[in-house]
């Protein structure tokens, strides 16, 4: 039976959460605005779009969503174009499966215009069948259908497709399709660690365990 994985990207392919917590941050800081003291656990659930609605309905920013959309575009995009890594031993581990025959896709809560630039300068563009957006595929990881949308374009079923995630609340929508789930470690989602690790079928801190 062909295997199947989707991946997540931020956090889980490429060591890019530290830039979104010191990127919402910023935003907020540069226009007056209160940070919460759990911004990153927020950030991580939403599209920038939905981030962009949170801090106007919920934190008091004026501009338009558009505005801060392009706001906090122009800081993470010089980043993702030439600094974020990769994590570690992540190659190895996708040139293994693509050898393997397993087919592969990425599904992101980022979006395409700036994670194409990492993509591309990180040279793994070639691994994968598509890359997917939340917000292209009209469902956010908070809901077991955008997993379903993704498998099925992958052309993947329940019993051989398995997910790659670092955040909890999108392991449980992946959980609730009945689909595998390979949790890696993120310093980002160290505090739901433990929850992490009850619903996840693996638990691994370094894709060289898988290799």
């Amino acid at each position: 039976m062909q295997k199947h994985i989707i991946f997540d990207l931020d956090g889980t392919l490429i060591d890019s959460m530290p830039v979104w917590r010191s990127t919402g941050k910023t935003y907020l800081e540069n226009h007056q605005l209160p940070v919460p003291e759990n911004l990153m656990s927020i950030l991580k659930k939403q599209t920038l779009p939905q981030t962009a609605e949170f801090f106007r309905t919920e934190l008091g920013a004026t501009q338009s969503v558009k505005e801060i959309c392009d706001e906090v575009i122009s800081y993470v995009s010089e980043q993702y174009a030439h600094h974020i890594p990769l994590k570690e031993h992540v190659k190895a581990y996708l040139e293994k499966e693509k050898q393997n025959g397993t087919k592969m896709c990425i599904l992101t809560a980022s979006e395409a215009g700036y994670i194409h630039l990492a993509l591309e300068r990180l040279n793994i563009l070639q691994y994968f069948d598509f890359v997917a957006t939340c917000t292209e595929m009209g469902c956010g990881k908070d809901k077991p259908e955008v997993f379903r949308m993704t498998m099925e374009k992958l052309g993947g079923s329940i019993e051989n497709t398995v997910v790659f995630e670092d955040a909890y609340y999108a392991m449980k929508s992946a959980k609730a399709l009945g689909l595998q789930v390979y949790a890696i470690a993120d310093a980002s989602a160290m505090r739901e660690t433990d929850k992490i690790k009850e619903i996840a079928d693996f638990y691994i801190h370094d894709y060289q365990e898988l290799l």
